[in-house]
């Protein structure tokens, strides 16, 4: 049992049910946007990870980033660059798998969001909500 409550109390593990959390919102998002409005797959997928992106902040904040070094400022500031970088980064994936390989559009969503998941970690965990 004890073993058990050390796992709930790892920041990995909370960071992946956060994170996986806030992934099913965006592919969710994603795919409602695609799917019933005329809206294209690019700007579909900037509004979704938007979405999850606020979700995962508020998150984050609470549970598993609790501490940082930074003032709350400087910390939200950091996380609206890495967020910036990590729509952008999605955006890449996302066309270069659907538009070049040309893969299934939600294999390409679901693969963008593992891909930058990484991405988001080391960035949360090192710069932004760095203890």
């Amino acid at each position: 049992m004890e073993f058990i409550k050390s796992i709930f109390r790892q920041q990995v593990f909370k960071f992946i049910l956060v994170g996986g959390f806030c992934a099913s919102i965006e592919f969710i998002t994603f795919n409602i946007l695609i799917k019933f409005t005329q809206i294209e797959y690019l700007v579909a997928n900037v509004i979704s990870i938007i979405i999850a992106i606020i979700i995962n902040y508020v998150l984050s904040r609470a549970f598993v980033f609790e501490k940082s070094k930074h003032t709350k400022r400087n910390e939200f500031l950091s996380f609206i660059l890495f967020s910036v970088l990590a729509i952008a980064l999605n955006q890449l994936i996302l066309w270069l798998f659907f538009e070049v390989i040309r893969l299934d559009i939600q294999l390409c969503k679901a693969l963008a969001i593992i891909i930058v998941a990484f991405f988001n970690y080391l960035t949360k965990k090192h710069i932004v909500f760095k203890a």
